[in-house]
């Protein structure tokens, strides 16, 4: 089974980041959506945390600072390469679960107002000593944004193949939130749909890889998917959100 962060036997670098660049290219709308649970709480000065080869960064807009770590460092090295030119970005070979004391101080040097987490912390063994570090890094009044995937009714041998630990459940995710010390400001399931079509596609019918017609179609379902959740909160998702606060103290 292959995944699109994954690479395939015998696959070349410059063709795994080709592959990578053809995923964000189909991908990107639904990225904006993830990113639009966000921008209320999005700072001037944003480190995002498993930036692989820069989809997200690339969706953040005109910022003070906008800085990328991930533990691959072939993809970190082609993001950089995607922003050379662009002073206000800034890129870090680094895993938030293991930084020593010099790494630390360092990115905390850098003063972020915002810490952003999209699909990274379930390929994390200790996602706790990666949420401490991610809220230590904040200055007081910061936020850490989270996106990971929810229900591990729905783990399978996808998630376990794709390097997921665990999905999460809204109690495990706030137990962590409320641990690192941050205050959460929302919390809530999202994308209905995606958690029925996964459902489906990777327990009942067990199938081992993403295919392209699948983000063709939630593409497709979007603007629907949108306009409801909007307005609604799900009971389920394929997801979930969680904004905190660091503490003003």
């Amino acid at each position: 089974m292959q995944t699109e962060t994954e690479p395939l036997e015998g696959e070349t670098v410059d063709a795994r980041l080709n592959r990578y660049r053809v995923f964000d290219e189909v991908n990107a709308p639904y990225i904006a959506w993830q990113l639009d649970q966000f921008r209320p709480f999005l700072g001037a000065r944003i480190l995002e945390v498993g930036c692989g080869v820069g989809s997200v960064l690339a969706q953040l807009g005109d910022r003070e600072l906008l800085m990328g770590v991930d533990v691959e460092q072939d993809i970190l090295d082609f993001a950089r390469s995607r922003f050379n030119g662009h002073a206000r970005y800034e890129f870090a070979h680094l895993d938030v679960a293991a930084l020593n004391e010099s790494q630390l101080a360092d990115l905390k040097q850098h003063r972020f107002d915002t810490v952003v987490c999209i699909n990274v912390l379930e390929h994390v063994p200790d996602d706790e000593r990666a949420m401490n570090a991610m809220a230590d890094i904040l200055v007081p009044g910061g936020t850490l944004n989270l996106l990971v995937p929810a229900h591990p009714m729905l783990y399978g041998p996808y998630d376990k193949m794709e390097g997921h630990f665990r999905r999460y459940t809204r109690k495990r995710l706030r137990e962590l939130v409320s641990k690192a010390g941050l205050e959460a400001i929302r919390l809530y399931h999202f994308n209905a749909v995606g958690a029925a079509g996964w459902w489906v596609q990777y327990r009942l019918l067990r199938r081992q890889i993403h295919q392209q017609t699948h983000f063709q179609t939630i593409q497709r379902m979007l603007p629907a998917l949108k306009a409801v959740e909007s307005r609604l909160r799900p009971p389920f998702g394929l997801s979930l959100v969680a904004i905190a606060r660091k503490p003003n103290r």
